[in-house]
């Protein structure tokens, strides 16, 4: 018997077409809906090859689209790729950490208690030939509907013998029969965009970056707010976090100098 898992309300989105697509992740193949949702106007966000919607995409993920795709994960039938979608999912629109980031997140790092979901990310830089390594901890308040995901994921993989050594462990093929989980590796970055891309045709992971990014300038549109980005995404250079404060503040920005212009028009000598 499959688990079920409650599913928040999902709107219908209006598609350009209704073709269906097979998009194969790992040794899995699921068919999706290929068309463009229709969005409003506003500057391409990240560019990315080989899409015509993805590389004109003006958007960032709307709540009706991420909902879609936990409708879509949620119709996986084996049990470990429906809960490591889900939690993948969830993980990438909590946090928008790189794709990286998530693939190689060791289970040990996530953890459940104080009623906060913990997830300790591991940050990669290189310097001269070296890579340096860095903590990253992102707290979560399981109040949070997206949690469940995630701490379901995890007390699935918790009960697995052996226990993986990753959050997202690698998965083999034994002669295209049956699926292994190797212990000891986790998936790759690329794998992450596959999983993503199976559930929607005009989403990448990187695309969650951008979105939470516009949450927090959302709530702080200051120039506070490019540096609370800066500390959210763990960006290196603050200028970085005016680049998201110029997409997604553009019209307060806009506001302010017309209202400088309209002070220094009343302030001038006639």
């Amino acid at each position: 018997m499959q688990t079920q898992f409650p599913l928040p309300s999902c709107s219908s989105l209006t598609r350009y077409n209704q073709n269906q697509v097979a998009c194969s992740v790992g040794h899995s193949l699921f068919y999706i809906d290929h068309g463009a949702f229709q969005f409003s106007g506003g500057t391409y966000v990240t560019f990315i090859r080989g899409c015509k919607e993805r590389e004109e995409r003006q958007t960032i993920i709307t709540h009706q689209e991420f909902q879609a795709m936990l409708q879509k994960a949620s119709q996986i039938e084996n049990l470990f790729f429906r809960l490591r979608a889900l939690a993948l999912l969830c993980l990438l629109r909590l946090t928008g950490k790189r794709r990286e980031e998530i693939a190689m997140l060791p289970l040990e790092n996530i953890k459940v208690e104080s009623g906060m979901l913990t997830v300790t990310f591991i940050l990669e830089k290189k310097r001269k030939g070296n890579i340096l390594q860095k903590q990253s901890i992102k707290q979560v308040p399981l109040t949070d509907s997206l949690t469940t995901y995630i701490t379901t994921y995890l007390e699935h993989l918790n009960q697995l013998d052996p226990k993986p050594a990753f959050f997202f462990p690698r998965i083999k093929s034994v002669f295209g029969v049956a699926e292994v989980i190797m212990p000891t590796e986790h998936i790759s970055g690329r794998q992450v965009f596959n999983i993503v891309r199976s559930l929607s045709s005009e989403v990448w992971p990187h695309l969650f970056r951008e979105t939470v990014g516009s949450d927090v300038i959302k709530q702080d549109s200051s120039i506070i707010g490019a540096f609370k980005v800066m500390r959210r995404l763990d960006l290196e250079d603050y200028r970085t976090g005016f680049n998201y404060l110029k997409r997604y503040a553009g019209d307060v920005i806009r506001r302010e100098e017309e209202k400088l212009r309209t002070e220094q028009a009343w302030n001038k000598p006639s």
